[in-house]
């Protein structure tokens, strides 16, 4: 069970410890990506055609990319070490796969706003534009919010008595407040990157960084004090 008097700020920080070094590795890894689509012509090719599977159905292809970048791909580490394994395996493969389709769907949505509102330019304007309405306006009233809850309800053991209990008076500060304060620790440099790409492989290149963010959702839900099942069992 997870200490319950652990602050907020702690809870990120622990989370955000836990996975440092892959984190690391995977935004340069993302940043690399960038920088070789805008330089390398095989790469750019290979991107674009991904590209093209996403204009061509842009929901279907937001589902099932980021069901299996930030539900199935998360799911498969956590049961392969005994420590991180979620104590319902079946039921949180669901419940992740089908919270993270919905989500990609609502964040392609959101991102074809953001090329409608400032343009498809890639410039230092029209990018720090799109981050700022990121974090400031999406990432407060929906993205954060959503990812707390849905992995709240999965600590509940999708009990709605306990969940209506982890919800009193304070939840923002307990279940919110540690997701929003680690993810922008994550997505300010996030977005810096993906915004930097096309709009049609902005979801590509999130979706890479997402996989990572999925497994911090994961502990600081063990780590917040949130009076439920600790996440691993």
């Amino acid at each position: 069970m997870s200490d319950s008097s652990a602050s907020p700020f702690t809870a990120g920080i622990k989370a955000l410890r836990d996975i440092a070094f892959p984190l690391a590795i995977i935004m340069l890894s993302a940043a690399g990506l960038v920088v070789a689509y805008y330089n390398v012509p095989e790469v750019a090719t290979a991107l674009n055609r991904i590209g093209a599977l996403n204009r061509a159905s842009p929901m279907l292809f937001a589902a099932i990319c980021t069901a299996i970048t930030s539900g199935l791909t998360p799911w498969i580490f956590r049961m392969i070490f005994p420590k991180l394994r979620p104590k319902h395996p079946f039921l949180d493969l669901i419940h992740s796969m089908t919270w993270w389709a919905l989500m990609g769907m609502v964040v392609s949505i959101f991102y074809g706003f953001q090329a409608a509102w400032f343009g498809e330019e890639v410039n230092l304007r029209t990018v720090l534009l799109k981050v700022l309405v990121d974090m400031a306006g999406f990432t407060i009233l929906i993205g954060a919010p959503g990812n707390a809850i849905s992995h709240l309800w999965k600590d509940c053991d999708w009990d709605s008595a306990r969940m209506r209990e982890a919800m009193r008076p304070g939840w923002y500060r307990r279940v919110v407040l540690p997701n929003l304060l680690t993810n922008y620790f994550v997505w300010l440099p996030g977005t810096l990157i993906f915004y930097s790409m096309p709009t049609d492989l902005q979801l590509v290149v999130a979706n890479c960084i997402g996989c990572f963010w999925a497994l911090m959702c994961a502990r600081i839900a063990a780590h917040s004090g949130v009076p439920a099942t600790d996440v691993h069992g």
